[in-house]
C-alpha cells in the first residue's frame, strides 16, 4: 500500500513537471518576423534590466526571451547551488528553457538569506521585482517547502505548492511586486518559516516609470494581469515590444463575454499612455454578448487575500480596433466597486490606447467588481482589451539608516565576518537582525551597540566604526 501511494505521489509529481516544462516553454517572447533582430534589440535596449539564474554557475543568454541572464555569485554569498531531479527534464524540451529551470539555490543554513540588488536609479524609483520558483524535487524528498520572502525589510508573499498546482502554477510560484524603496540597495530575502528550506530559481528587477503604477500607498503585488480576448493557447506570455517586460496571462475571455480583434498597427511607442502595452494586447478585446450593453466581473481575490486586508489596485486598457462608422459611437462609464468610483463618460480614438487607473491615490477595498455601460449616447457596446489587479501590501518599516548599514557592511567585508544572520538589512525587521548588535526603536533605526569580542578579530581597528555615529557601546 506503502509503494502504490509513493507512485501515485511520484506520477503526480512527474505531471507537474511535465505542465511546468510545457508552460516554461510557452513563457517565450511572442514575436513577428525578424527574430533574430528583435533579440539584439531587446538585448542592446535592456542593460538597466537585472536579470538572475539563480544556482547556475556561469551568465548565460535566454535564446527564447533574448534576455541575458547573470549567475548570481556576485548577488548572494550564502546557500548552496543545486539541479533539479534528471526526471524532471528531458531532451525533448528545448535546452534553454531546461536550462533556465534546472539550476536553483537552496539555503539550508540561516533564517533568512537575502539577495542583494543594487539598481542604477537608486532609491525613490519604481521597480517591478519577480521570482521564479519551480522544486523538480531536487532534494529527493518530494516534500515541497513553504517559506516567505521579503523585499527590502516588509513581508512581500509566502511561497508554497498545493494539488492545484497539477493544473496550473500558483501565483506564489512566480510572484512580481510593484515596489519604490527608500534605499539604493534593494534586499530580496527568503526566510525559513520552519516548513521546508527555501529555494529559488531566477529573481528579475525592471525599472518602471514614475508616472506608472503609484506606490504611495504601499507595494503592489501581482494578482492578475490580463490579455483579454487573445485566442493564444499559452498561459503566461512576454512580449518583445513590452519595455517593462511584463508577464501576461492570456484569457480569451471572462463570462459569456465576446472575443474581437484587429491586424490593424497599433502604435504605442507614439501614444500618451505611459503604460506602454504591447501592441499584440491591445489587438484583441472582448465586448457582450449581442444584445447587452454592459460588460459585468466580479472578483474576490481582495477579500481573500490574508496580508492586504482586501485592498486592492486596478487599471483598465482600451484601444478602439473596430473601424468607425458613420452616426455611431463606442462610448461607456466604467463602475468600480458598486458606486465607489464611476468615470466620466470615455469615448475611445481608432487604434490609439487608453489606460484608466481609477484609484485617486488611494486604493479601493473589498471584493474587486466592475461593470463597463454603454451610456444612451452610444451607438456600440462597450469594449477591454486588458485588465490589471494588485494586491495591496503594507509596508510598515522603514530600513536602517544607510550610513549605518554601509559602516557595517564594510566592517562585515574587511573582517571576513560569516555569520548566517549577517545577511540584508541589520536591523530591519527586528526578529531577523543580526546577532552580535542591537539597534535603537527609532522610526529609522541606527545600530547602538556592536559586540565583536567573539569574533576574534585580528587587524587594524576599521575606520569605518567611527561612522557609526549613534554607538553608545562597543566590545
Amino acid at each position: 500500500m506503502h509503494d502504490a501511494l509513493e507512485s501515485i505521489m511520484n506520477l503526480k509529481a512527474w505531471l507537474v513537471f511535465v505542465l511546468l516544462i510545457s508552460i516554461l516553454d510557452n513563457l517565450k517572447l511572442a514575436k513577428g518576423d525578424g527574430t533574430e533582430h528583435a533579440r539584439r534589440r531587446l538585448v542592446d535596449q535592456t542593460p538597466d534590466f537585472i536579470s538572475i539564474d539563480c544556482g547556475a554557475t556561469s551568465d548565460c543568454l535566454d535564446e527564447g526571451t533574448g534576455i541575458f541572464y547573470k549567475s548570481d555569485s556576485g548577488f548572494i554569498d550564502t546557500g548552496t547551488n543545486n539541479v533539479i531531479s534528471p526526471e524532471y527534464y528531458s531532451t525533448m524540451v528545448s535546452p534553454n528553457y531546461v536550462r533556465k529551470i534546472k539550476n536553483l539555490r537552496s539555503f539550508p543554513q540561516g533564517t533568512k538569506n537575502c539577495y542583494t540588488l543594487t539598481p542604477e536609479q537608486g532609491k525613490n524609483s519604481n521597480y517591478l521585482i519577480r521570482a521564479f520558483f519551480f522544486y523538480g524535487n531536487y532534494d529527493n524528498k518530494n516534500q515541497p517547502p513553504k517559506f516567505e520572502i521579503n523585499v527590502g525589510v516588509n513581508f512581500w508573499t509566502t511561497v508554497g505548492f498545493s494539488e492545484l498546482y497539477l493544473l496550473y502554477p500558483p501565483r506564489e510560484t512566480f510572484p512580481d511586486i510593484i515596489h519604490v524603496p527608500l534605499s539604493d540597495t534593494i534586499y530580496v530575502c527568503l526566510i525559513n518559516t520552519g516548513s521546508g528550506i527555501p529555494f529559488i530559481s531566477a529573481l528579475e528587477l525592471r525599472p518602471l516609470s514614475k508616472s506608472i503604477y503609484p506606490t504611495n500607498f504601499g507595494a503592489l503585488s501581482f494578482g492578475s494581469r490580463l490579455d483579454i480576448g487573445t485566442s493564444s493557447s499559452m498561459y503566461l506570455i512576454r512580449y518583445e515590444d513590452d519595455v517593462y517586460d511584463r508577464l501576461w496571462l492570456s484569457q480569451s475571455t471572462l463570462s459569456n463575454w465576446v472575443p474581437i480583434n484587429t491586424s490593424s498597427v497599433i502604435n504605442t511607442q507614439d501614444s500618451n499612455d505611459s503604460y506602454q502595452l504591447p501592441a499584440q494586447v491591445l489587438r484583441t478585446a472582448v465586448q457582450p454578448p449581442s444584445g447587452h450593453n454592459a460588460l459585468t466581473y466580479v472578483h474576490s481575490y481582495g477579500t481573500n487575500n490574508p496580508y492586504n486586508g482586501g485592498k486592492y489596485y486596478v487599471c483598465f486598457h482600451f484601444a478602439e480596433i473596430a473601424k468607425p462608422t458613420q452616426g455611431k459611437k463606442r462610448e461607456f462609464i466604467i463602475d468600480v466597486e458598486g458606486g465607489n468610483y464611476t468615470s466620466e463618460p470615455i469615448t475611445l480614438e481608432y487604434l490609439k490606447p487608453l489606460s484608466i487607473c481609477p484609484q485617486n491615490g488611494q486604493p479601493f477595498e473589498g471584493h474587486f467588481s466592475f461593470s463597463i455601460n454603454a451610456t444612451t449616447e452610444s451607438g456600440l457596446p462597450p469594449i477591454v482589451n486588458a485588465i490589471e489587479y494588485y494586491s495591496v501590501i503594507s509596508l510598515p518599516y522603514k530600513p536602517t539608516d544607510p550610513k549605518d548599514v554601509a559602516a557595517i557592511m564594510y566592517i562585515k567585508q574587511t573582517y571576513t565576518i560569516s555569520r548566517d544572520d549577517w545577511q540584508g538589512d541589520p536591523c530591519v525587521p527586528h526578529q531577523y537582525s543580526w546577532s552580535n548588535l542591537t539597534c535603537s526603536s527609532d522610526d529609522t533605526p541606527r545600530i547602538i551597540s556592536l559586540y565583536l569580542s567573539s569574533s576574534k578579530l585580528t587587524g587594524k581597528i576599521a575606520t569605518s566604526i567611527s561612522d557609526l555615529t549613534a554607538l553608545q557601546y562597543l566590545l
